[in-house]
């Protein structure tokens, strides 16, 4: 029997597809990964102690009664999940883009589920390992699937394209994202567009955003079916924020005001492509917008948090130089209170990375904050000869919280994950 239809059966009988040992269960079916600091391989006989229905595994050495020896086990769960993907036949939407990808992925899922059951991305499974994860938890009962597609080089979207073929695909926008991985601005733009790639060779529909000047570019340089959306083009006005009032709210002719958890204006195009993509599936716009306000980010995505002395802007899940840029320019808006900034390191940058910080701390200059305080290597070195405090990483920012308190401010604290802002948190 072929490898894939054989390890399927076996998920068919309802187990989960699972890559940690610490996790299997009863009628699991274990993938045996390896890595660079890891061999999935080792874990074969520990996971058959707990049950497990078969263990996947590419290393003969490990051979026993109940696994199944292949000659890769990425590829074989790769390829299971591309069968599963097939036999499902449901439409799914892939979603990338360098910011913005798991906000519209959630206010996606609340919207659609207005009409259908729907699957889509949990947490973070983005990448090569977990969008077949996330493909193989969809249920036989699932009517529309939703997969979230990240990538830090060329080639690995077409690659999650070719595992999930989505039907439907949304790019949220192209920054300044993983510029060490895609070499340049132009290969960020060239490796999210695969997306647009997979869709007009596979008579797919791209829904994309007109007032991005590059997305439109990218659409009209190939032949795809495409849906656009702006505030334009769906007549939506945005008001004014206070710290008192800082969510975004904004309304449209059809349904009022629609009052978000969202903070900042960029965070409108992700409102307007959930309009979007609704009405092309027969949402009633009145369940958009409720499902728009049902959503209140987590996971340190865009939270605003009151806490006993300050209200925060939490933003510490990953940073760039589009979505850092974005944020301080929301915050210097806010048209009251005092505001601080504690910015972390933006990592992935490569050779651009002195040039990124050094405007950044050059816009950070100019928003009205009472203090900025940058924690990590690559902002304190540009930080020299800047009225800022600067400190190593998070837990030096914390000792100096400890004897110098932050009280009665809006605080915005934003970095990449590496820098662990939220360890700061806690402290405000």
């Amino acid at each position: 029997m072929d490898p894939v239809l054989f390890i399927y059966s076996f998920l068919q009988k309802g187990g989960r597809a699972i890559t940690d040992s610490r996790e299997v269960g009863p009628h699991d079916v274990f993938f045996a990964l390896r890595g660079d600091n890891f061999d999935g391989n080792r874990f074969a006989l520990d996971a058959i102690s707990k049950g497990t229905s078969l263990v996947v595994i590419d290393d003969p050495a490990f051979a026993v009664e109940g696994t199944l020896l292949v000659s890769n086990v990425l590829e074989s769960l790769q390829r299971v999940a591309n069968h599963h993907r097939r036999v499902l036949g449901i439409p799914i939407l892939g979603i990338t883009g360098s910011n913005g990808k798991t906000t519209t992925k959630e206010l996606l899922s609340k919207v659609l589920q207005k009409k259908f059951k729907v699957s889509f991305t949990q947490g973070n499974l983005n990448n090569h390992i977990g969008v077949p994860l996330t493909i193989l938890s969809f249920s036989t009962t699932t009517e529309f699937g939703i997969v979230e597609m990240g990538a830090n080089h060329l080639h690995e979207i077409a690659q999650l394209c070719s595992i999930t073929e989505p039907n439907f695909g949304i790019v949220t926008n192209v920054g300044k994202a993983h510029l060490d991985g895609f070499g340049s601005f132009e290969g960020v733009k060239k490796g999210k567009g695969e997306l647009y790639d997979y869709l007009a060779k596979n008579k797919g529909l791209a829904f994309y955003n007109q007032s991005n000047a590059y997305l439109s570019e990218m659409i009209a340089s190939r032949t795809v079916d495409s849906i656009s959306y702006s505030a334009s083009l769906f007549g939506a006005e945005l008001y004014p924020t206070t710290s008192k009032e800082p969510f975004l709210r904004t309304s449209l002719p059809s349904v009022g005001v629609v009052s978000t958890h969202l903070f900042g204006k960029y965070n409108l195009e992700n409102v307007l492509a959930s309009f979007a993509v609704g009405r092309k599936f027969g949402v009633p716009d009145l369940l958009i917008k409720e499902a728009i306000e049902e959503y209140v980010p987590g996971n340190s995505r865009s939270q605003i948090v009151k806490t006993e002395n300050n209200t925060v802007l939490l933003d510490c899940y990953n940073a760039n130089p589009t979505s850092m840029r974005s944020a301080l320019m929301d915050v210097s808006e806010i048209d009251n209170g005092k505001k601080i900034a504690i910015l972390g390191d933006m990592l992935e940058l490569g050779s651009f990375s002195e040039e990124e910080h050094t405007a950044i701390l050059n816009q950070a200059m100019d928003c009205g904050f009472e203090k900025i305080f940058l924690v990590g290597p690559l902002f304190s070195k540009v930080a020299k000869d800047y009225p800022v405090s600067s400190f190593p990483d998070s837990a030096c920012l914390l000792e100096h919280f400890a004897n110098n308190p932050v009280l009665n401010s809006f605080v915005l604290l934003k970095g990449s994950r590496g820098i662990r802002l939220e360890k700061v948190f806690d402290s405000l």
